[in-house]
């Protein structure tokens, strides 16, 4: 049981817990009971908070199904309880040329939702969204769900939510195109380029690499670094 607010025992006595303690506590106990409902959580001074998303939350909110379920968190800040959801969706081409019974579209999305008041419904603060429609050609699309990560690197407590995919479309041996998305509020960046292929012969090809301009300002230093990172343990194909 994690009842709010219980007092922590010590050999000396009883010890309540401050403010910031019973929130966080809180918040642990309501994603570990795998809440059906959105709560009033509040983050810690200074702290961005994620949970796990029980199963069934997605649908009990009534919120947009658009393809298979990637990833799903939710996160505490100083803005308030967001709701990240990554979903892939595929089926056949919307072209004059499509292929009969071929898959081959591809659309992916992330969409971060947000709630201030636990009598609100989640509105839609942003969302990434892109996609591939390749008649008869090999094509594909994927998300690197290990790499969506949750951040507060530049210590403002407002969660940087980080997107990596890749998709492509072609002969079956071209290198995929490659996007790693960075957005915090209304601010987006990102870094572009190519998967690196043929790694394991003579002859490698890809593995191309431009960040957007924004990321050559000294206050985006750190966050250029976290998009190369996370570049770096994605972009190798073959």
């Amino acid at each position: 049981m994690c009842p709010p607010g219980r007092k922590a025992q010590t050999q000396q006595g009883t010890i309540k817990r401050s403010p910031a303690s019973q929130s966080w506590f809180l918040a642990l106990c309501l994603s570990l009971a795998g809440a059906a409902a959105p709560q009033a959580v509040h983050a810690a001074a200074g702290a961005v908070q994620t949970f796990p998303v029980a199963p069934g939350f997605l649908a009990s909110e009534h919120l947009p199904s658009r393809g298979t379920l990637v990833k799903a968190k939710r996160i505490v800040d100083r803005a308030g309880e967001h709701l990240l959801v990554v979903t892939l969706r595929s089926g056949p081409s919307t072209a004059a040329n499509a292929t009969p019974g071929a898959v081959e579209r591809f659309e992916l999305y992330a969409v971060l939702y947000t709630h201030k008041d636990k009598d609100k419904a989640w509105t839609q603060t942003w969302i990434i969204q892109d996609h591939v429609d390749c008649p008869g050609l090999d094509s594909g699309a994927e998300f690197f769900p290990e790499y969506i990560t949750v951040t507060d690197l530049d210590k403002n407590s407002l969660a940087e939510v980080t997107v990596p995919y890749k998709m492509s479309c072609g002969g079956g041996v071209d290198a995929s195109e490659l996007k790693i998305i960075l957005r915090q509020g209304e601010q987006k960046l990102a870094l572009r380029g190519t998967t690196l292929r043929n790694t394991n012969v003579s002859a490698p090809y890809g593995g191309e690499m431009r960040f957007d301009q924004a990321l050559s300002l000294k206050e985006n230093a750190v966050f250029k670094a976290h998009l190369k990172f996370v570049r770096d343990k994605v972009y190798v194909e073959d």
